[in-house]
């Protein structure tokens, strides 16, 4: 009654249009996911630099079940550690966010430089004798930037940034707006979804303007976009035109989906395996997602606007952000819901989860409609093959 779960046989699984239930709800195959997609070669966005933009700022957070720290730990440069301590993996802060110089183990008083090494320990004198300071520093990841991002991966052989993020990286140029003018943040969300973290980047431009009462009612349809994915690891960006909410009478005070800034251009980005980034209207934010077992994902909101805003602006942009593209917000409150029953229904024996729309005849479409759901399956293609199924 007790064995742990096996590998389900999905030696004929053979359309990566078509996707089992099992894969988003069996523990065994959660678990290798953790090694393929969280410790392996992926480069995972850990922090904007308007997160922890002076020397010794840092965040704190999880990449799959690892806690990590990520510091700006010297002028421009960023180190992304484990956070454990090396003597008996103690975590060293439970902080979100702080400033220090070095993090300091509240077990036995081992302290640690910004960039994870060792700096003192108590009682040194009484260790053995073939003890080496050096073989005690905190595990490091390899860390890259791109437009004000901070990026870790676990595996010493992954690919550059600039080749793991491929055709993605104009998507997410927009969302920052261009990588030129900086950010500042303004706050977050958190929320836990009862959902696979599978589920929640599978949400895709289809369900839109039918499951969202609020983009209906606020004719949020936008004017021509595409959504494009890349076939080496499953990304999938989107751009297309906002337009301006004109009063018709369902919101009270209509100022919240105001357009203040000026900017038409919006933009999506959805980085594999677990993060999201959106701006639409006067809302940029930042979904910062870990798995917690096969059934729950965390999701961290975080809120930026520009640091040349003024402060009118920026009350604006926190506003609209939480209402319209939060978690509770006019847009996407009903996410959670479809997250939860959709959980649910996937403990039906056999059952499986297909992707149609925008499919036509090509099963590895790359892009397609804003509205279309088939760049999911270029990811579900890699998981494959990268999953040995």
């Amino acid at each position: 009654m007790n064995k742990p779960s096996e590998l389900p046989g999905l030696g004929q699984w053979h359309d990566h249009t078509h996707v089992p239930f099992q894969v988003y709800s069996d523990e065994a195959i959660y678990r290798r996911e953790l090694d393929e997609y969280f410790y392996g070669p992926f480069w995972h966005p850990v922090a904007l630099q308007a997160e922890i933009p002076n020397v010794n700022d840092y965040k704190s957070l999880y990449i799959g079940e690892t806690p990590v720290i990520a510091v700006h730990s010297a002028e421009g440069e960023f180190s992304v550690m484990v956070n454990a301590c090396a003597h008996r993996g103690v975590q060293l802060t439970a902080e979100f966010l702080g400033n220090a110089g070095g993090f300091t183990c509240p077990y036995h008083g081992w302290v640690f430089k910004n960039d994870g090494s060792l700096l003192s320990t108590i009682g040194e004198e009484c260790f053995p004798d073939d003890y080496d300071p050096a073989n005690y520093n905190l595990k490091n990841l390899r860390v890259e930037t791109f437009c004000g991002i901070v990026f870790a991966t676990f595996d010493p052989a992954a690919p550059s940034l600039d080749d793991f993020l491929g055709n993605l990286k104009p998507h997410m140029k927009v969302v920052v707006g261009g990588g030129e003018r900086p950010l500042k943040l303004l706050g977050y969300q958190k929320i836990t979804f009862n959902t696979n973290w599978k589920l929640f980047m599978d949400n895709d431009g289809y369900h839109a303007g039918i499951l969202h009462a609020a983009f209906r009612l606020l004719d949020f349809a936008g004017g021509d976009g595409y959504l494009e994915a890349d076939g080496h690891y499953g990304h999938w960006g989107m751009n297309y035109q906002s337009k301006d909410y004109e009063d018709n009478g369902y919101l009270n005070d209509p100022t919240v989906v105001e357009s203040r800034s000026g900017e038409q251009t919006a933009a999506g980005a959805c980085v594999r395996p677990v993060t999201q980034a959106v701006r639409h209207m006067d809302s940029i934010n930042f979904r910062f997602a870990r798995p917690m077992g096969p059934n729950k994902t965390e999701v961290h909101y975080t809120y930026f606007g520009f640091a040349d805003d003024d402060p009118d602006l920026l009350n604006h942009r926190v506003r609209q952000g939480s209402n319209l593209l939060g978690p509770s917000g006019f847009i996407s409150i009903e996410d959670s819901s479809i997250f939860d029953r959709s959980q649910k229904a996937m403990g039906y024996t056999g059952g499986q989860m297909h992707f149609l729309k925008g499919m036509g005849s090509n099963p590895d479409i790359n892009r397609s409609s804003q509205n279309d759901e088939s760049v999911s399956t270029v990811f579900w293609a890699d998981y494959k093959t990268r999953m040995g199924f």
